[in-house]
């Protein structure tokens, strides 16, 4: 009778473990609203600057009024930055602080993030074990994947605004599982500098939709982080064709835009004029909107800066002068004919 007894407790608790767990899971707790966002405004900004590599905040030049990061000092999320990190990048010595922006690619996935499984590039497992989501590999930069950016699984790895109890306690044991805007909100940075915007062309002949499906990806973005940090930015690079759209430029606080003038068709080759119009056409529908535009190029021939700065400083453009590999340092230089801003 006894062990009939223990049987019949164990399978009672065992019961209510099971409705308790049941119930955790379908309990949404949203994640905490934070207080609006307080300094500078992008739109003030005079100077910007962009890297990915070896950052380190005494090394940049006090008149960088944007800086653009990675979210973490190497990609991987054991060196994230955290809050403490994320202050020191935005204090200058003249006591103005700085937008700092976390990059973050939402149109290729990238080997080395959090989200990466191993198994999914193996040439034994892939087929086997590579999500819906993921797609063929970057010929130019390895490591880096085009993904189906409109399939609910790839966004639920950046945004997922229901979290359950069961949700929060699996965060708590395994933190990889936070969404990832989550993750740059918690670090403190301003906002989010969106890269791969411009995946959507080439989906363009496979689904109609391309263009759509990433309007509303940004859109479910920065919905999400605005509400859960009022006044948190989000800054797109390139895909600047969707600027014909007013519902995206609302959506946005300003664009990003690589290789304008030097670069589409090599390095150090001079765009296209046809090219470089077509580009300005789209980036002038956000300065007539008061979005800035931040132009980076990977140049550098002094003569050649000169001159692309001058006209991208008239047409009422950011422009910031890099090494493709964004792993230098930006700082103010100040050309033939042009006044580093004040």
């Amino acid at each position: 009778m006894r062990i009939i007894v223990s049987i019949l407790k164990f399978l009672i608790l065992l019961a209510v473990a099971g409705g308790s767990i049941y119930a955790a899971n379908q309990t949404q707790t949203p994640r905490p609203t934070l207080t609006e966002r307080t300094g500078p405004a992008i739109v003030d900004a005079k100077t910007w600057g962009y890297q990915l590599q070896h950052a380190r905040p005494e090394f940049i030049d006090q008149s960088v009024d944007v800086i653009v990061i990675d979210y973490a000092r190497d990609g991987r999320d054991e060196t994230a930055w955290r809050a403490a990190d994320i202050e020191a990048f935005r204090q200058r010595p003249n006591n103005k602080p700085r937008i700092v922006l976390a990059y973050m690619s939402i149109g290729e996935a990238e080997n080395y993030r959090f989200y990466w499984q191993p198994t999914w590039s193996h040439l034994l497992t892939a087929a086997a074990t590579k999500p819906a989501w993921l797609a063929d590999e970057n010929s130019e930069w390895k490591g880096n994947f085009l993904v189906r950016y409109w399939h609910p699984d790839w966004q639920k790895i950046f945004v997922s605004p229901g979290r359950t109890l069961l949700d929060q306690a699996l965060e708590n044991v395994f933190p990889w599982r936070k969404p990832y805007i989550d993750r740059i909100i918690d670090a403190g940075f301003d906002g989010v500098y969106l890269d791969r915007v411009d995946a959507f062309q080439e989906w363009s002949k496979d689904r109609t939709s391309s263009e759509n499906d990433m309007v509303a990806f940004t859109a479910r973005l920065s919905r999400y982080a605005k509400a859960r940090h009022p006044g948190f930015l989000v800054v797109p690079q390139n895909g600047e064709e969707l600027l014909r759209r007013a519902d995206y430029r609302r959506l946005i606080d300003g664009v990003a835009k690589e290789d304008l003038f030097f670069g589409v068709n090599g390095q150090g080759k001079e765009n296209s004029g046809e090219e470089i119009n077509r580009s300005i056409l789209m980036l002038n529908r956000a300065t007539a909107d008061r979005l800035p535009v931040f132009v980076v190029e990977y140049l550098k021939d002094r003569a050649r800066q000169a001159a692309i700065s001058d006209r991208a400083t008239k047409l009422g453009y950011i422009i910031h002068f890099a090494d493709r590999e964004l792993n230098r340092s930006p700082e103010t230089v100040t050309l033939k004919g042009v006044s580093p801003p004040k």
